[in-house]
């Protein structure tokens, strides 16, 4: 019965303090969101298939996990939530005023090999502005998560950007197919810079392919915008893609203007295909994975059947954040401290107390956590050294005689002193430094 304890293989269980820390990132996410005008969409797990198999591109695609139902309908565990998004924006959303701004936590499911950073399942927390055309709100993504690392304390991240249309706009050049162009985005998003030179090199442009091949080893040779646009210019190709490089950069000092560390590299594309312009990921030192990633995905509304509809978004990678926080040594238990009292009482009686349940309910108003045991007096000794193994700030201790008195014993066990407090004074020495 041993393999009945153990997760299937690519899952994982949560228990404290990473189920609590998990939880706190994502509750600070959802803060920082709704202080920035957004409001939270909630989808279903299970989708149509077709819903992301029209658009999220060959990667997400072979890593889906697909099934029938019981009514034959060829459904998938969600891979991601922008399609979703935008199901639900075309279904219930077109009539609200733009732009609008929506938010989401959910748990994603991708059947890749299990690795660090990587597991099949995980939490994506993100958020999507639909009709909202400027490179503002690209810039406005970066703002968000800047606010939101500052919460956590997440420092020393960098940005990187690159604008995927460069690609696309070489692709239509050289006559790419929309699978071709695919195909070509998937080996950009896998390093393979010299499969993708080979493809415009078969369709007769040999200076694509040596463009491919600068843009892939520009950001390792330390190439900012500047030097880009002149290496471009050298290799005759800038003119065609003038537009896409100059807003690139007008967005690079938008996000820079904002304080944020930002590094462009122009080789860099990310495997999802629905992606039209800027795109970015954050990285941290330490960590060979990005622990966020978005862009803009214009007119992903027309491939369900909708009207264009200017869009850019981003996702956070939730257990890859708190990967990136244990990287820095952050203390988890210290990060997510409350003040903590557990009340035992050592008569029954004691507890319909009216007294004392406003007491509590008063405490636990201000923050503090409370939790209330009832035992006989001879069973104390067990009930301290439990709040001592469980991080107890403070035991307090209501007997009979303390009750009589309006009295209670209060041990704090961090200073390992003891004293006796009047029960209408508790709020003050409990909730001492708490909202």
């Amino acid at each position: 019965m041993k393999e009945l304890l153990e997760p299937i293989r690519g899952f994982r269980d949560y228990v404290p303090p990473e189920s609590d820390a998990i939880t706190w990132i994502c509750d600070n996410f959802k803060e920082v969101a709704r202080l920035f005008g957004y409001r939270e969409v909630k989808t279903p797990t299970v989708e149509n298939f077709k819903l992301f198999a029209l658009k999220s591109g060959e990667e997400i695609r072979n890593s889906m996990y697909v099934f029938k139902d019981k009514g034959d309908r060829e459904v998938a565990l969600r891979p991601e939530v922008t399609p979703s998004v935008i199901r639900v924006y075309l279904k219930e959303l077109r009539s609200w005023p733009k732009p609008l701004r929506l938010f989401y936590v959910a748990n994603v499911f991708r059947y890749d090999e299990p690795q660090y950073g990587r597991y099949r399942e995980f939490t994506q927390a993100g958020v999507e502005i639909l009709g909202g055309d400027g490179i503002y709100y690209d810039s406005e993504l970066i703002e968000l998560l800047e606010e939101f690392y500052h919460r956590i304390g997440l420092a020393r991240r960098v940005y990187k950007v690159n604008n995927v249309a460069i690609f696309k706009k070489i692709a239509k050049i050289a006559r790419f197919t929309d699978e071709e162009t695919e195909r070509m985005l998937h080996l950009l998003d896998k390093g393979m810079f010299q499969n993708v030179a080979d493809m415009f090199e078969s369709k007769g442009f040999p200076k694509y392919s040596e463009l491919v091949m600068f843009l892939a080893n520009a950001y390792k040779e330390g190439y900012n915008i500047d030097g880009v646009i002149a290496k471009l210019t050298e290799l005759k190709v800038y003119d065609e893609i003038r537009e896409d490089i100059e807003l690139l950069a007008k967005y690079i000092d938008m996000v820079k203007g904002i304080g944020a560390n930002v590094v462009v590299d122009p080789g860099f594309a990310r495997g999802i295909a629905y992606y039209t312009s800027i795109i970015f990921e954050v990285q941290v030192p330490g960590m060979t994975i990005s622990i966020a990633g978005g862009g803009r995905y214009d007119n992903l509304t027309t491939v369900y059947g909708g009207e264009e509809l200017s869009s850019t978004g981003f996702a956070i990678g939730v257990e890859r954040t708190l990967l990136a926080l244990q990287n820095l040594g952050i203390d988890l238990e210290k990060l997510l401290h409350r003040p903590s009292t557990l009340f035992l009482l050592l008569d029954e009686s004691i507890r319909r107390n009216s007294n004392l349940n406003a007491l509590l309910k008063q405490l636990r108003g201000r923050g503090v956590v409370v939790q209330l045991e009832v035992s006989p007096p001879q069973k104390m000794s067990r009930w301290l050294e439990y709040a001592s193994k469980t991080g107890f700030d403070y035991v307090v201790i209501i007997g009979r005689k303390e009750a009589e008195k309006g009295m209670a014993v209060v041990r704090d066990l961090k200073k390992w002193s003891q004293t006796e407090v009047e029960l209408n004074h508790l709020v003050e020495v409990l909730g001492h430094g708490t909202r």
